[in-house]
């Protein structure tokens, strides 16, 4: 089947259903639109071949092609999640005009195998209906809405063209008011009235009765460097070296942004024209040069120069803005040689199999920490402090054998050991989380009790447990 004639759509799960999100100009030639369940678009058309909607990868995709997009105008934004807004003032001569430059633009698209639709128009909201909507039967099918024309070229354009939410489409449309003309006679008081300011000011914007200008997207700033050598190189001495230029070149940069770096990639370009990288992480956003080429330093043994070194690239692919913290000299001391241990770790092993305790809201001991990746975790955790003293190490209410009885037993037997007791404090009565349901736990007292052996015990039992049993619920350091 010839691609032209393919009907194609992209699909997305919403409110249990599978819709359609994307549609190409085949389909909606052929009855299909967006928002219309899958098992409706199937019966219009058996043929039609889907895929599931993947937004971060079209995200991605559509910022490259907004980038593109500027070699016919400076002034290039992202429309939505699958559209490119270009402002062509002073542009169009250089292509030979408007429709030259329309059909231009068309070419590079079909060259890039991406298919598309292109209006031009004075307002930002028109060009956008004539792309979207123009080839629909009864819109007229220009591509080119001519100065001055905008008010007469959309006054057979369906409502949806306005870009406004879908529930004041509906609404709009269970008045009767289907195209966008039926709107011309309707005064603006009555349009705020019973629809609030937003569908006046996308009116109004839409007839360049107010300004909508295209407003360029800001470049991300780039932090990266490259070293080429006259001579290719392999002894280490000569690529730490060459390492730590880069790095400073690097950290000089995110300092003058007010970033800090977490991950980077060092690249390797050999005599042979062949390719090694190494990457590194951070346990969180920093600048010191220092660190950075310590955890590449760690690595550098395994790189292979083959017959030489040609080029070396430093390229941060992880940065977060960079917020320093004024602490006491020994805190940010021992904060900087924890955060280095941390990323050492974590470039051996894996970051996800580094880990730290982070604290939850929950005043049931084994609720109130939870495991999550150290690198990144909260320089001071939020702790609660709390008057009563918790065991190191919970072991999850492990059953003893009382051998004589008490409150709490005076001897006891727990993992093939018999125990003592030297001294108490308690109870310490916790209640059961009743709001997160049945499973919450139930009420519980506790002691805390030092034995004759030694140890240190935290001791629990339930209040109505009949007869009693004693568990120990953690072990004191």
């Amino acid at each position: 089947m010839p691609v032209d004639d393919c009907l194609f759509a992209v699909t997305a799960e919403d409110k249990g259903a599978v819709r359609l999100v994307c549609v190409n100009l085949a389909g909606l030639k052929a009855g299909l639109s967006p928002g219309m369940t899958l098992a409706d678009a199937r019966g219009i058309a058996p043929d039609l071949v889907t895929l599931p909607e993947e937004p971060q990868r079209d995200m991605a995709f559509l910022k490259a092609l907004q980038r593109w997009a500027e070699k016919f105008s400076p002034w290039t934004s992202c429309d939505g999640t699958d559209g490119l807004l270009i402002n062509i003032t002073g542009c169009a001569h250089l292509f030979d005009g408007e429709e030259a430059m329309r059909r231009a633009v068309l070419e590079e698209f079909s060259d890039l195998q991406v298919e598309a639709a292109a209006g031009i128009a004075d307002t930002k909201g028109a060009a956008r209906a004539v792309a979207r909507f123009g080839l629909r039967p009864g819109t007229g099918g220009a591509g080119i809405i001519q100065p001055g024309e905008t008010r007469a070229a959309l006054a057979a354009y369906p409502i949806e063209a306005l870009g406004i939410d879908d529930k004041t489409i509906f609404e709009l449309k269970r008045l009767g008011l289907k195209t966008i003309g039926e709107l011309y006679p309707l005064k603006s008081a009555e349009l705020t009235r019973r629809f609030g300011f937003g569908l006046l000011r996308t009116f109004e914007k839409l007839m360049g009765a107010t300004g909508d200008p295209v407003i360029p997207a800001s470049p991300l700033p780039g932090f990266a460097a490259r070293i080429s050598f006259p001579d290719p190189i392999g002894l280490q001495d000569d690529v730490e070296e060459a390492l730590r230029r880069l790095i400073a070149q690097v950290c000089k940069r995110l300092s003058e942004q007010g970033h800090g770096v977490r991950a980077l990639r060092l690249s390797f370009q050999r005599a042979d024209k062949s390719e090694g990288h190494l990457d590194i992480g951070l346990a969180r956003p920093s600048q010191d040069a220092g660190q950075i080429f310590r955890q590449f330093r760690l690595k550098l043994g395994t790189v292979d120069a083959g017959y030489g070194i040609d080029m070396m690239r430093l390229q941060a692919i992880a940065t977060e803005p960079f917020r320093p913290v004024q602490q006491r000299f020994a805190t940010a001391e021992e904060r900087s040689q924890l955060d280095e241990l941390i990323a050492t770790l974590g470039n051996r092993l894996g970051f996800d199999r580094v880990l730290s305790w982070e604290p939850v809201s929950s005043h049931l001991p084994h609720r109130a920490f939870r495991f999550v990746e150290a690198a990144g975790a909260p320089v001071t955790p939020s702790w609660a402090s709390r008057p009563q003293k918790r065991p190191l190490m919970l072991v999850g209410h492990e059953l003893v054998e009382i051998i004589e009885p008490g409150r709490p037993p005076q001897a006891f037997k727990w993992r093939q050991d018999a125990f003592d007791l030297a001294g108490a404090s308690g109870p310490e009565r916790i209640g059961h989380e009743w709001w997160k349901g049945a499973d919450s736990g139930a009420i519980r007292d506790y002691w805390s009790v030092q034995t004759k052996q030694g140890m240190r015990l935290w001791l629990s039992t339930r209040p109505d447990g009949k007869p009693p049993s004693w568990e120990v619920a953690g072990v004191f350091p």
